[in-house]
């Protein structure tokens, strides 16, 4: 498919190659109240995986390499298990089966491998027994397909790698927070579900009423205090509603906004569920509109839906 040149369709309000502020110019996100007051009362909130430190402390040595890389992965069975289920899914192509660590880590790409580890020791912390309202393993399907959809229309808008990877990263954790919600407040979020049901609400607007917060907020509070970055964080925050956003227009933003609500409008199709519209204000505003049907039919790409096994 012959796509147009990067720089032929309007500029946004703000420059769409920005990242975001740095990380002393956090949002409004830290500073609300009853976010804080609800995280406060929590009893169990996930924690920075120990591998995925150690795999960054490695990726940020001056002698950084595919190899050590693969020496700390194949120390975990779980996650090498999953990292070749990745790279043998039909997204990639691959002509023979991948069954070594080595070969799939540079298949893969030290980012990518380093948003898999983080995303997969995040949902391994979580007890299914305990969230009896889903799946995890489709829940982290649902982040593995948003993240692969938003890097492609990242790389689509040809902006530089380091947004790409954040809009993966962002994409595979834009739903922690359900996870946290779920696991400590599980009453609350059973009634929840039934105000969605009774009432035809957005998960958000019902989490909203009965939480004071939504897990999209939940979410970017967590990955805050683990100091990923801004974008990222802003990112996951406000996923569903980037109009709130309190920082410029970013096309990790927009890439993760579309990619998710592109993937939920599928499900919910196939379902009979009402779906909850774009937020076409703020694609409008960032000079995205025009993009948006290209966007998705990267969104309806089978190949890129297999990504994750």
């Amino acid at each position: 498919m012959k796509h147009p040149e990067p720089h032929s369709f309007p500029q946004p309000r703000h420059d769409r190659t920005k990242r975001g502020p740095p990380m002393n110019q956090t949002s409004d996100l830290l500073t609300n109240t009853s976010l804080r007051k609800l995280i406060g009362d929590m009893q169990t909130l996930p924690s920075l995986p120990s591998l995925y430190r150690e795999l960054m402390n490695i990726l940020q040595a001056d002698d950084a390499s595919v190899e050590k890389a693969a020496r700390i992965i194949a120390k975990d069975v779980g996650m090498v298990t999953k990292i070749l289920q990745v790279v043998n899914s039909p997204f990639y192509g691959l002509r023979g089966k991948v069954s070594n660590p080595s070969q799939a880590v540079t298949l893969l790409g030290l980012n990518t491998i380093k948003s898999l580890v983080l995303s997969r020791k995040v949902f391994s912390q979580f007890d299914q027994s305990k969230i009896p309202f889903f799946s995890l393993e489709v829940l982290w399907q649902h982040g593995m397909t948003t993240g692969v959809h938003a890097r492609a229309i990242a790389k689509e808008e040809a902006v530089e790698q380091a947004m790409t990877e954040d809009a993966f990263t962002a994409g595979m954790l834009h739903d922690v927070g359900t996870l946290v919600l779920a696991s400590n407040l599980p009453d609350q979020y059973t009634e929840m579900l039934a105000l969605m049901q009774e009432q035809g609400l957005s998960e958000w607007d019902a989490e909203r009423r009965l939480f004071g917060a939504t897990h999209a907020e939940v979410g970017g509070f967590l990955l805050g205090q683990w100091s990923l970055s801004q974008t990222i964080v802003d990112t996951v925050a406000y996923h569903h509603e980037p109009s709130h956003c309190p920082t410029p227009s970013s096309i990790v933003l927009a890439s993760v906004h579309v990619a998710n609500a592109t993937e939920e409008e599928t499900q919910a199709s196939a379902i009979g569920e009402p779906v909850h519209p774009m937020d076409l204000t703020y694609l409008t505003d960032c000079g995205f509109a025009d993009r948006l049907p290209l966007w998705q039919a990267l969104c309806r790409d089978e190949s890129l839906s297999k990504a994750g096994g």
